[in-house]
């Protein structure tokens, strides 16, 4: 008889945010939690064809053309819009992107960073269409974006 467990990506998920758990009962640092969470964290969003790897892309586009990123629907919503501010909660963004965002997403502040640099196309999203995030409220699952 094999009795080699299957897992789905629901129980992987939720194993990580026990394993997440147990590191803060710890009493581990939130840098520590987050080095030992979102490399799992990645791989489940591999394996369920949510996430790829990518390497540098240097010289690989035209000069001042936008990369494509799965976060472009929100890239659209943003740069389409007149307004200076744009207060949208999570569940917003998901219906605007047409798929959930990842668990770091709802957990970390950093998620949310300004930053262009490495593979942050959720954050170039906002940055190409001349935001920054604001106020991101982890707790009431909302954030701000301001011109």
């Amino acid at each position: 008889m094999d009795t080699e467990r299957t897992w789905t990506i629901s129980e992987l998920n939720e194993s990580l945010d026990i394993y997440e758990q147990e590191l803060r009962d710890k009493g581990l640092r939130r840098s520590s939690i987050n080095t030992y969470v979102q490399h799992p964290e990645r791989f489940i969003r591999w394996l369920a064809d949510d996430y790829s790897p990518q390497g540098p892309q240097i010289g690989q586009r035209e000069e001042g053309a936008r990369s494509r990123s799965k976060y472009d629907p929100l890239y659209d919503h943003l740069a389409n819009n007149p307004e200076t501010v744009i207060a949208l909660s999570f569940s917003e963004i998901e219906r605007i992107l047409g798929f959930a965002l990842p668990a770091s997403a709802r957990r970390y502040q950093a998620w949310w960073a300004n930053e262009r640099e490495g593979t942050h196309s959720h954050a170039r999203s906002w940055l190409d269409a001349s935001y920054k995030t604001q106020g991101v409220d982890l707790n009431a699952q909302a954030v701000r974006f301001v011109t």
